[in-house]
């Protein structure tokens, strides 16, 4: 799927006919190691969060020539180049090497992945390299490098310092990011502080409502009882953002509510045949829920294992829709998984005949998801 994304890119850069701040026409591969690293530096330093690309093969008006010959690199020459060369901080630009076809020819797409460990420069000088400099700062503004010979100008350099700490973006990013060192918070009541950003909160709050009726997951936990909170992150005063929170367990364990997810289809093809709930890691709502955790309670332990059981986890948008694909062929498969699960026991506090085998489903069929989840890491990663 990563190959089918970056040739839709790429095709769309090339019918552009012009250069931009994150790609760049190559004809040919470069002749020598130094101007390949320099020009692998000025993509790495780039103060905007985007991949960037070296296209090889494409002249700088957009013409696609292609690439061949015995001047093609491979990547574990670039990766070699990289890790001989020594950075300052140890830190190394991550690319990657793709060959795809466009009207027939094939053209390299080298790709310089974004970073927030930016700059990156030079400690020491390469014996090799006559022009690249140790402790210049090479970067890309618009369609043009740094030259070789040059440092990037001090409002340049300024930025990607910014960039490396976080503070080009905008608030709520930053906090959440921040979200992932516990130690720079610290709680007072319902309220959570940054301690170098006061400015930056989470505030939560009880729900007042009385809901005497809770999701399915309520009765994966040892006790059913339930409430509800709001969270909301706060920057200097005004709300970014506002979440739902779900207390299980008696109050053992907190996590944000989890997504609506449908697949499946009936034999008519009407409607989904499986309603489950989600998240994806690379959501706002699974850092909160990883923020709350504490794992060295072991109570609220137990109870996020059982949380997690019939809640299925998707590294990201694209896994997801991946894996509903994957099932729609395999629901006979789905369906022997649910009768394994329905053995497992639920005490499910209802007096509703219909509540109790709806909730009944609902658990199994998130521990059936579940299972074929990980069959699909396990054939497809």
């Amino acid at each position: 799927m990563r190959t089918i994304s970056i040739e839709v890119e790429i095709k769309n850069l090339i019918k552009l006919k012009s250069e931009g701040e994150y790609w760049d026409f190559k004809q040919v591969w470069h002749k020598d190691n130094e101007r390949l690293l320099h020009d692998i530096l000025c993509f790495a330093n780039t103060v905007h969060g985007r991949d960037c690309y070296l296209i090889i093969g494409v002249s700088d008006t957009g013409e696609i020539v292609g690439v061949s010959g015995e001047s093609r690199r491979r990547q574990v020459e670039i990766l070699d180049l990289l890790s001989n060369t020594v950075f300052a901080g140890d830190n190394i630009p991550e690319i990657r090497l793709d060959t795809i076809e466009i009207e027939g020819k094939e053209i390299d797409v080298l790709t310089i992945f974004n970073s927030y460990t930016v700059p990156y420069y030079l400690k020491t000088k390469c014996k090799k390299h006559n022009n690249i400099r140790e402790g210049y700062i090479y970067t890309r503004v618009g369609d043009r490098n740094t030259p070789i010979n040059q440092n990037a100008s001090v409002q340049q350099i300024e930025m990607l310092w910014k960039k490396r700490f976080g503070l080009t973006q905008p608030p709520l990013v930053q906090i959440v990011n921040r979200l992932e060192n516990k130690l720079e918070w610290v709680q007072n009541e319902g309220t959570y502080y940054n301690i170098y950003k006061p400015q930056f909160k989470l505030e939560t709050e009880y729900d007042e409502d009385d809901r005497n009726k809770g999701e399915f997951y309520v009765y994966s936990q040892t006790n059913s009882r339930f409430m509800y909170k709001s969270l909301k992150i706060v920057c200097s005063g005004t709300v970014l953002k506002e979440f739902q929170l779900v207390v299980l367990d008696s109050g053992r364990y907190e996590t944000p509510v989890p997504k609506l997810g449908f697949v499946g289809h009936d034999e008519w093809k009407y409607r989904h045949k499986y309603t489950y709930k989600y998240f994806l890691k690379d959501s706002i709502e699974y850092k909160i829920q990883q923020f709350l955790f504490d794992r060295e309670n072991g109570e609220e332990v137990h109870a996020k294992t059982r949380f997690d059981e019939v809640v299925l986890y998707y590294e990201n948008e694209e896994e997801k829709s991946a894996f509903e694909f994957y099932v729609e062929n395999k629901q006979s498969l789905i369906e022997s998984y649910l009768i394994e699960a329905n053995d497992r026991f639920y005490e499910i506090d209802s007096n509703n005949e219909m509540e109790v085998k709806e909730c009944k489903h609902r658990l199994s069929t998130g521990i059936a998801l579940n299972r074929a989840l990980q069959e699909f890491r396990t054939l497809y990663k």
